[in-house]
């Protein structure tokens, strides 16, 4: 029902494990474990964004949901591409393999204040679109 709320939840539990992981990553179980919910919870926010991209084509640009549903996909792709660039810069840096979750962490809670000001820019519009 409301794809900007589970988003928002999501990411900010990604942040979650992500910081949590800093601690559990000396012990292969508990790492283990933590990677688990970690992997969980990076995939479950797909269908959600999937979801909220073709809501949101579908109420601006009816037309266009395919190539904004594509364009989600390729922005994921790109998403991992950066995430890789940027984890190889924090690894060859002074901050070191360890400080990877915790940037990780710092790029998550950044995706989810920009998932919350998408969530008020689209109650802004359908006040707008709702008025006119």
């Amino acid at each position: 029902r409301n794809p900007v709320r589970a988003l928002s939840v999501l990411f900010a539990l990604q942040a979650a494990a992500l910081v949590v992981f800093t601690f559990t990553a000396v012990s292969p179980v508990l790492a283990l474990v933590t990677l688990a919910a970690l992997g969980f919870l990076q995939f479950a926010s797909v269908p959600g964004l999937q979801l909220y991209v073709v809501q949101l084509a579908k109420l601006h640009r009816p037309g266009g949901v395919d190539v904004a549903s594509a364009l989600n996909i390729a922005a994921f792709n790109l998403g991992i591409a950066i995430g890789a660039w940027v984890g190889g810069l924090v690894v060859s840096s002074s901050l070191g393999l360890s400080a990877t979750p915790w940037v990780a962490a710092i790029l998550v809670t950044f995706a989810v204040g920009l998932t919350r000001i998408s969530g008020v820019l689209d109650r802004r519009a359908s006040s707008v679109l709702s008025a006119s």
